[in-house]
């Protein structure tokens, strides 16, 4: 109280106390465009923070929290640990001390020492071919870029900082540029804003080397500032223009700047954003971006769909995929509880378990849809969402009319893998992503690309059960019942998918006909699709032909995985053929590793039933 009295009495006045800024929804609902889609810079912060950091969050916060200090107030994120390390080697390479465990993030600060040498190294990678490139160059390249778009957002709204190269110290000319008499240091914007009177200034003061070097320190800021990120500000589109143009704050200043020209309103309302954010004034704060987001929609008109803004940011705030993990994974361990315990109840909390990990997938794909405007398998990243919440359903309608534990299993375990899977896809951008070329075509999406994965979905899930019934063999031989009600789940859905497999096949066919010209061109994509075919026909043929028994069909639908794996995105991994969109680096470890792994299981297990058997044959009289 001594200390809050004293200080009324030195300023002689009450300060005015601001509201604090403690929401940042007005900056999420800022619209910006990138690689051709319009998006919240809410999804904006979390896909770049993702790249960054691997994780959507900073500190159990959302990532626009980390972002808004990135941009008002850049020396506070200075600190952040955000940049994931996940080889050292990297760090020994630039002279960087590694800090904690061999995979950590670190801040902009502790990587700062090692710039230079990174840069050096960046440029001797870029000349290397990418099939050429070690790992640790992958990661020396991929870490420059990271700590330049770091350092592009620093500087985005540095327009409205008040900096050391626009100080004017002299009362008089302050006072003729209409300038605070209490302040020093100026911001671009505030210069630019008085660019005539400077002019008209510069030859009244000759003599005056603060107001003569202005020009000359505004023309290096404009040459240095050009090109940064964040378009948020809409151009107008021509009649003949097919690519809609936005510009970044920087540049519609370079503009005025060289054209002496008035700059737009809504950058001063930018301005009076970053002031109260960098002042802590809420209101201000808010005010300024509401009224900044309004004459954006004003003046971008219908190109932007309010209602899909804010339902991609109710999205990002649900976050239902990842939550839907979670669902998926409890449903795994209360059904694993019901075999020890409480049977009854935990049965049926594992099965509404896996009812609520379905409808947050359902719905998150439903605002997908709805957002882009677009089937659910517009990427390879969909595609891993769009096969978990099939196998999921059909897991769900298996126990529906099976009531034995095994659709729980495999529908639960196979949507928590989909969606690890896509997890990692997600960590390399932007998921919504603007569409090739070749798949802009919203009818095949949703007929061949659907029927293709309700195919791939139906051998993955076949092959999942097929686990689960080998191991029945192996574990319970004599529960005959149990085993035969595991096999004609894993025909039926075996079933199931070669059908979908066969027609999504066929209208993939009719649909390389009409882009392409031709039916079919022994495509890589292509083939993998007839390798599944052949091989899931195969065992069907072998099945009635009495050349497998039940063991080998199992067998034979974990081999169907492999194939689905390879055909699926490890075709990717040749960067040849038509349908080689969606390219994703480091792929190729992990697919020889799950590849390594089912060949393994098959291994061990068959020589466990073989060994079983010879067993039971001789105890048997």
């Amino acid at each position: 109280m001594l200390t809050v009295f004293t200080a009324l009495l030195v300023f002689g006045t009450t300060p005015r106390i601001h509201a604090e800024v403690t929401s940042l929804d007005e900056l999420g609902r800022m619209v910006v465009l990138e690689n051709g889609r319009k998006k919240p810079l809410d999804t904006f912060a979390q896909n770049i923070l993702k790249e960054f950091s691997g994780q959507g969050r900073f500190q159990k916060k959302p990532a626009i929290q980390w972002l808004a200090r990135v941009l008002f107030t850049p020396e506070q994120s200075y600190h952040d640990n955000v940049f994931l390390i996940t080889n050292p080697d990297v760090l020994d390479s630039i002279g960087v001390e590694r800090v904690g465990k061999a995979r950590n993030r670190y801040s902009f600060l502790q990587l700062n020492s090692g710039i230079d040498r990174l840069r050096q190294m960046a440029f001797q990678v870029s000349k290397i071919d990418d099939k050429d490139r070690s790992f640790v160059d992958n990661e020396i390249f991929s870490l420059y870029n990271k700590l330049y778009i770091y350092r592009q957002l620093t500087d985005t709204f540095s327009f409205a900082f008040p900096h050391p190269d626009f100080t004017i110290t002299d009362a008089q000319i302050r006072k003729s540029l209409d300038l605070p008499e209490t302040q020093t240091q100026f911001s671009f914007l505030d210069l630019l804003e008085k660019k005539e009177k400077i002019d008209a200034l510069i030859d009244s003061f000759k003599d005056n080397k603060e107001i003569a070097s202005i020009p000359d320190r505004m023309n290096a800021w404009a040459s240095y500032h050009k090109d940064l990120p964040l378009a948020v500000i809409p151009g107008i589109r021509r009649e003949n223009e097919s690519d809609e143009k936005w510009t970044g704050p920087w540049d519609l200043l370079i503009d005025a700047f060289v054209h002496r020209s008035t700059p737009p309103g809504e950058l001063f309302l930018l301005r009076d954003a970053v002031s109260g954010y960098r002042e802590n004034n809420g209101e201000r704060f808010d005010a300024a971006l509401t009224a900044f987001n309004r004459a954006v929609m004003e003046k971008a008109g219908d190109r932007i769909r309010a209602k899909a803004i804010s339902l991609e940011i109710s999205y990002n705030r649900l976050d239902p995929f990842y939550k839907g993990k979670f669902f998926y994974g409890f449903s795994v361990i209360f059904l694993l509880l019901s075999f020890m315990a409480l049977k009854k109840w935990f049965y049926r909390l594992s099965f509404l378990l896996l009812a609520a990990g379905i409808l947050l997938h359902l719905l998150g794909v439903i605002a997908r849809m709805i957002i882009m405007q677009r089937p659910p398998v517009t990427n390879l990243y969909e595609t891993f969402v769009f096969t978990g919440l099939i196998t999921a359903l059909l897991g769900m309608v298996l126990e529906w009319f099976k009531k034995r534990n095994i659709g729980i299993l495999t529908g639960s375990l196979a949507g928590l893998v989909m969606l690890m899977i896509a997890g990692k896809y997600a960590m390399e951008g932007d998921t919504m992503g603007m569409l090739v070329a070749v798949l802009d075509s919203n009818f095949w999406l949703a007929s061949h690309v659907i029927t293709i994965i309700l195919g791939y979905s139906g051998i993955v899930l076949s092959g999942f059960i097929g686990h689960v019934y080998i191991l029945q063999e192996i574990f319970k031989p004599r529960k005959t019942d149990l085993l035969q009600n595991t096999f004609q789940a894993v025909y039926a859905i075996q079933a199931f998918g070669i059908i979908f497999t066969f027609l999504g096949t066929v209208l993939g066919g009719i649909w390389a006909d009409q882009s392409w010209g031709r039916f079919w061109g022994w495509d890589p994509k292509e083939n993998g699709a007839l390798l599944i075919l052949l091989w899931s026909a195969l065992l069907f043929h072998a099945r009635l032909a009495g050349w497998i028994k039940k063991n080998g069909f199992a067998f034979g639908t974990v081999i169907g995985v492999i194939a689905v794996s390879l055909a699926w995105f490890g075709v990717n991994l040749l960067g040849v053929g038509l349908h080689s969109y969606g390219f994703t680096s480091g792929v190729a470890r992990s697919l020889f590793l799950f590849i390594t792994f089912e060949l393994l299981f098959m291994i061990v297990t068959g020589l466990m039933l073989t060994t079983g058997k010879k067993v039971r044959g001789a105890e048997s009289p």
